[in-house]
């Protein structure tokens, strides 16, 4: 279903967009948008595995990939203070409040490894991003997973019962990663509001560009609460199609920033990173665009669900959680068969595949060697 100019209007107010975004939507066409599909040779598997932005990044980031090539002889300068500088004005606090870190996995182990360590407890949900856990675990952490609830929203009862005063990370992710849900925001703030006074919390909005229309849905990064012990943290491989880049960072109280740049690998950030990732936030109707194709792609993805009998997860992301009703076994065996790949198998949700949208002629491929399984009786 075609998306509206007016609708897109309410999606971007719902994701927190400036004043600024709204006004660069004048004159903007999202049909002649430089969307050129990148598509796979028919020798290459079709990646629907990771998430990534399959249309790459615009063609203005390119050129400027292009020009910074010839520099990559040289340790990174003056970039990253640039590119921090640009992303604190973005998002009006102050530079020493934004830690870069080589994609947002960076900033994440930095966090485990900040608050976190023998005797501490990490408290997240599950199915979630399995970084935070893995990360938390290799510095001697306990790690508690709650169960997402029957919505597959963040259970923050049963997340607030298993914490005390050992715990010093509490990791949300939202939009979740795998299940592409969204929490409501203002059920996070009372669960924050009475959480242990010494934990941290982590809210990770990789997806934050993708979240859509919810009344129920602001960024902690562009309306930040009043608490000291709240960060969040974005990453340029999604929206902006830069995940070969490595570029994520977080925004959080001085003290926290602090303590994770104590620990940041320094020069991490590439000279050509650091411009594709500037040259991307100025590029700011190609991303626009991309927010419009994503959901005309998702939304594509659903028709083909919903038409072939199956079942999947609402999704606020760029990613699908499908049930196809048969053996998961035998879907993924077909599909890697066919050189198409999928998410692996996730244990907490043994019934569900987890599909990235790629691009319409790879969307295309995969309905077409999904549609050579044989029939057989749908097992709910």
């Amino acid at each position: 279903m075609a998306i509206s100019r007016r609708n897109l209007l309410s999606r971007l107010a719902a994701g927190a967009m400036t004043g600024a975004a709204v006004q660069a939507l004048g004159g903007l066409s999202f049909a002649d948008g430089p969307l050129a599909p990148r598509v796979s040779s028919p020798s290459e598997p079709i990646f629907l595995c990771s998430n990534e932005n399959a249309y790459g990044p615009s063609d203005k980031v390119l050129a400027v990939m292009r020009e910074a090539s010839s520099g990559c002889n040289r340790y990174p300068r003056a970039e990253y203070d640039s590119l921090q500088n640009k992303i604190a004005a973005l998002h009006r606090v102050k530079p020493e409040q934004v830690v870069l870190g080589c994609g947002s996995s960076e900033i994440l182990r930095l966090a485990t490894t900040a608050f976190l360590g023998p005797g501490k407890r990490l408290v997240q949900a599950s199915p979630t991003f399995p970084l935070p856990g893995d990360s938390a675990r290799s510095v001697g952490a306990e790690v508690v997973s709650v169960p997402l609830n029957r919505m597959y929203e963040h259970d923050l009862d049963a997340m607030l019962a298993r914490t005390d005063a050992s715990t010093g990370l509490v990791y949300i992710c939202n939009p979740n990663n795998p299940t592409g849900t969204l929490t409501a925001r203002k059920d996070i703030e009372t669960f924050i509001g009475k959480l242990p006074p010494k934990t941290i919390v982590l809210i990770d909005e990789a997806y934050h560009h993708f979240a859509g229309e919810s009344s129920t849905y602001a960024s902690f990064v562009d309306h930040p609460v009043d608490d000291g012990r709240v960060m969040a943290v974005r990453t340029f491989s999604k929206i902006y199609g830069l995940a070969g880049m490595r570029v994520g960072y977080a925004v959080a109280p001085l003290e926290i920033a602090l303590r994770l740049s104590k620990d940041r690998l320094q020069l991490g950030i590439s000279v050509l990173s650091a411009k594709a990732a500037s040259a991307a936030l100025d590029d700011f109707p190609y991303m626009l665009t991309t927010v419009k194709r994503n959901a005309n792609d998702r939304q594509e993805f659903m028709n083909q669900v919903n038409a072939r009998m199956l079942r999947a997860l609402d999704s606020h992301t760029n990613f699908v959680m499908m049930n196809p009703l048969r053996s998961t076994d035998e879907v993924f065996a077909h599909l890697k068969k066919n050189n198409i790949l999928v998410a692996p198998p996730i244990p907490a949700m043994n019934k569900y595949i987890c599909v990235s949208l790629g691009t319409p002629a790879e969307m295309l491929a995969f309905w077409r060697i999904w549609d050579l399984m044989p029939a057989q009786k749908m097992a709910m």
